[in-house]
């Protein structure tokens, strides 16, 4: 038995090495296959997404989280909100899941009223507002909702593509069992305020 563990456990790190290269692989060669220039709108044909001229368009999604309780894009206290948008292009990721929380378009308090430095007071991120003013000062101080918009706008101007992606309702980590947002009904997860809070967002954006 000893023998067969210490022959498994010496065989396991080949087998990684081996898979590591094919996966490295496998994104890069998506990332090279995107479509990089494509007439908008986008639609549907059969399983397939095509653009205005019917040509099919392949999504390489990289994942940006805007959901977490400041309600503001993760990483602009660390770098400039351009210099992240120059590497995700950079990567070879022609769109972004962009998340956020149901409140965003809900409450109108929360969306126009907190701006992005009383959001990070409000928790005590007293470093993530110094940041902030060093990498992106002309953010700080634009209302939440006005700042996700500055994040969608950026990548725009880069050609990166949005998927906006409603995660949950109230700003925060998300998945338990217990947080209220798993299925219709749950505590957070009321349909018709769901369905005006993607609305809401869908004009918001329409067009852009």
């Amino acid at each position: 038995k000893q023998d067969f563990i210490k022959e498994m456990t010496s065989k396991e790190p080949k087998r990684m090495f081996c898979i590591f290269p094919f996966f490295c692989f496998f994104f890069s060669f998506i990332a090279q296959h995107t479509t990089p220039n494509m007439a908008y709108p986008l639609s549907t044909s059969s399983r397939w997404i095509v653009d205005k001229n019917g040509q099919r368009v392949k999504l390489a999604c990289a994942n940006w989280p805007s959901h977490l309780q400041p309600v503001v894009a993760e990483g602009l206290s660390k770098q400039p909100v351009d210099t992240l948008a120059d590497k995700i292009v950079e990567m070879g990721f022609n769109c972004v899941r962009l998340t956020w929380p149901l409140d965003l378009m809900t409450n109108e308090t929360l969306a126009n009223n907190v701006t992005v430095r009383q959001s990070f007071q409000s928790l005590g991120l007293k470093n993530d507002i110094v940041g902030f003013l060093t990498n992106n000062p002309s953010i700080i101080d634009l209302s939440l909702i006005e700042a996700f918009k500055m994040v969608v706008t950026t990548l725009g101007n880069k050609d990166v593509m949005v998927i906006l992606d409603n995660h949950l309702t109230k700003p925060g980590w998300c998945c338990a069992k217990t947080d209220g947002n798993g299925f219709f009904g749950d505590r957070f997860f009321e349909p018709s305020a769901w369905t005006a809070g993607l609305s809401k967002m869908a004009a918001t954006f329409d067009g852009v």
